[in-house]
């Protein structure tokens, strides 16, 4: 992978906003009043193998405790002039830490679809507002993982996702609990560095003029 000559990396302390964690240790205790329980985790509806709904709803821990099928956005940025914009994973991150990935990404929560997941994962990652009609479906790929030493079983439905658009990355507002940094790529070569997301590196380099 070669980064193009845009704009460098973005350092993880400029143009950013604190992270979750930096956000909740500067508030005063007395401005954090305790959610309700039923609050504290996201519920995500359970498929089949292939594709249906189950009508059964876990939280996210559950899903991969136990392997089952469930859905993800995935949201690929893609420049005018043919640049992927990456992600690089906070190294806080439970899979992963560290490694280059799709522009922004997320669960669908239960009862989410994929385009409302989309918008939603693209703001609170990076930032960036997006509509709908900004979003151009691309395929649907289902990839099973097996992670952390065979304790994390991933099965997932991945939603695809193009944007097309020129963004300067110094004005996105990262959440650092998710997103170390971003940058720019002239085209896609993923090797160790990155998630592994087999055919849908392939399936997006397509895309790129």
């Amino acid at each position: 992978m070669r980064s193009a000559g845009g704009p460098p990396a973005v350092p993880p302390a400029a143009g950013r906003r604190p992270s979750r964690v930096e956000r909740a240790a500067a508030e005063p205790a007395a401005e954090q009043p305790a959610r309700p329980p039923a609050l504290r985790e996201e519920l995500i509806d359970v498929l089949t193998p292939t594709g249906e709904q189950t009508g059964i709803r876990k939280p996210k821990n559950e899903i991969h405790r136990d392997g089952d099928w469930h859905r993800a956005a995935h949201i690929w940025i893609i420049a005018t002039d043919g640049r992927f914009l990456l992600q690089r994973r906070s190294l806080r991150k439970e899979n992963n830490p560290g490694l280059w990935d799709v522009s922004a990404a997320g669960h669908l929560s239960a009862g989410e679809s994929a385009t409302e997941a989309a918008v939603r994962e693209t703001f609170e990652e990076l930032g960036l507002k997006l509509s709908p009609d900004d979003l151009e479906f691309v395929q649907t790929l289902p990839q099973v993982s097996i992670l952390n030493g065979n304790t994390y079983f991933d099965n997932e439905f991945h939603e695809i996702f193009i944007v097309r658009r020129d963004i300067d990355v110094a004005s996105l507002n990262l959440d650092l609990d998710e997103v170390a940094e971003v940058k720019w790529v002239s085209d896609l070569r993923p090797d160790d560095t990155f998630v592994p997301h087999g055919e849908e590196y392939d399936l997006v380099s397509r895309f790129s003029r």
